[in-house]
């Protein structure tokens, strides 16, 4: 890595953030810490940072630079909520612009958060940089040339990139590029075998193996992620009611009745994808060499996730449908929720109790989760759509799952229904061959080491430095 330009500057450049405030737990608000925070660590004389805090309403953790909450008012139950007005900062960003006078405006969010910032150059004193977090396909059309006005456009993976590139044309040459997050490879760390050993037994419920084989979930509950396909991998795996090929290793599924749970007998035994179809032979390679699988009771799935009044699946009516039960098939964080989750610190515990990160999500921006398994050795059973796809196919990280794209309700962008019989199919790899996990584990943590913090924070910093100071900015792109 080059380094970076060392001509001394007459006063700190000022950057005002406008994303979700830093004292979340939310992957944007992490993301923010890693780069901020370590650029005012590294370069303390260079840069001054204040931010426009979106959703700040309870926190896990201190900021380290001044913050600007949005507006909020008490609804009619006396709660605290925001302004619709303000809920991206439409308001509140227009009133700080005097009091900041930044040299940059750094906005991290999905396009429709960041569109009211995006004046003409012409109509304001400093650089505009939007670091997008879009996760599918395709971009509004009416995104783009609003987007346009922009200094420089980042988003958070290639995909994203050429989402963007085919959508919005008139882009100028230059002004588009991408950046991985930051990873945090000393808090995301592996562990040795004893030290996981020693872990697992201070925090699994006494109910759970100490030898289990345990799937992860991070995540909300949301229409985009899936969540639901989770419980339906789960309840086949725990229950045998599947098939697999001795020849192939293929998986196929009984169809079933979900209001009763009971699967059909074996004369009435039918693929749940294709009705109709006598199972005879393999579905997949034609062979006669088929079997109902071994339940794997020894396998349970962990999730980290908040239960919200307004979840896209109700969770206990998912754990029903699939014949599934908390503190027996599946558990969650002790005390989890939107406003109790746990502090930056602890969150890398999770990665190194569990055998595998079970992330079937329909699509991410990036999929911050994904990015910490493979910081701390873990493998990744994925969806391979959007930005997680892409680093971790790159990094030979996991064991990728097809499935359907279906578009989602009101915007219309692309989401990926995970495969059920695929991700099976991968899970049992991970649990009859370990050492492919430890060795897909490895791969992760050696292609996240690429994009540490110190690498991405110095990228950073040779961005803004261009912006702003162009004649002392390294050589180069700033998009690099």
């Amino acid at each position: 890595m080059k380094d970076e330009p060392t001509t001394p500057v007459s006063r700190r450049t000022k950057i005002l953030v406008v994303t979700d405030s830093p004292i979340l737990p939310s992957g944007l608000a992490e993301t923010t810490r890693l780069i901020f925070g370590s650029l005012l660590k590294r370069y303390p004389e260079q840069y001054e940072v204040h931010q426009l805090g979106l959703f700040q309403c309870y926190a896990v953790t201190t900021p380290q630079w001044p913050v600007y909450p949005t507006m909020t008012f008490k609804n009619r139950q006396g709660k605290l909520d925001f302004v619709p007005e303000d809920k991206y900062g439409q308001k509140t960003f227009f009133r700080l612009l005097p009091k900041v006078q930044p040299d940059i405006v750094f906005a991290f969010g999905d396009p429709q958060t960041v569109l009211y910032l995006c004046r003409p150059p012409k109509e304001r004193r400093y650089k505009l940089l939007l670091y997008i977090n879009f996760d599918g396909l395709p971009l509004p059309p009416d995104y783009g040339p609003v987007l346009n006005n922009a200094d420089l456009i980042f988003t958070k993976s290639e995909f994203s990139k050429n989402v963007v590139a085919c959508c919005v044309p008139a882009v100028a040459k230059g002004k588009l590029g991408y950046r991985y997050s930051p990873a945090d490879l000393e808090r995301f760390a592996p562990v040795t075998e004893e030290v996981r050993a020693e872990m697992r037994r201070d925090l699994f419920p006494a109910w759970m193996w100490q030898e289990a084989f345990v799937l992860g979930w991070v995540g909300r509950n949301q229409w985009r992620k899936q969540n639901w396909v989770l419980y339906k991998v789960l309840h086949y795996l725990r229950t045998g009611q599947y098939l697999v090929c001795r020849r192939c290793g293929r998986v196929s599924l009984f169809d079933w009745d979900p209001a009763r749970q009971l699967h059909l007998n074996a004369e009435g035994l039918v693929l749940e994808s294709r009705p109709g179809y006598r199972y005879e032979v393999c579905a997949h390679c034609g062979s006669n060499e088929i079997e109902q699988a071994r339940p794997l009771q020894d396998v349970f799935l962990w999730c980290h996730t908040p239960e919200e009044p307004d979840e896209a699946w109700p969770l206990r009516w998912i754990e029903g449908q699939f014949a599934l039960r908390r503190d027996r098939d599946l558990y969650y964080t002790p005390g989890h929720g939107l406003k109790s989750a746990l502090a930056p610190e602890d969150v890398p515990m999770l990665y190194r109790i569990w055998d595998c990160l079970l992330y079937l999500s329909g699509g991410e921006g990036f999929g911050l989760p994904a990015w910490e398994a493979m910081c701390s050795g873990l493998p990744v059973v994925y969806t391979n759509y959007s930005a997680h796809g892409e680093f971790l196919s790159r990094g030979k990280a996991g064991l990728p799952v097809g499935g359907i794209l279906q578009p989602e309700p009101k915007n219309c962008i692309w989401r990926m229904v995970a495969d059920v019989p695929q991700a099976i199919e991968a899970v049992r790899r991970l649990y009859f061959d370990r050492g492919l996990a430890r060795e897909l584990g490895a791969n992760g943590c050696r292609f996240a080491a690429q994009f540490g913090i110190e690498a991405q924070v110095g990228a950073w910093h040779r961005t803004f430095s261009a912006l702003v100071r162009p004649a002392v900015a390294a050589s180069g792109s700033v998009l690099v």
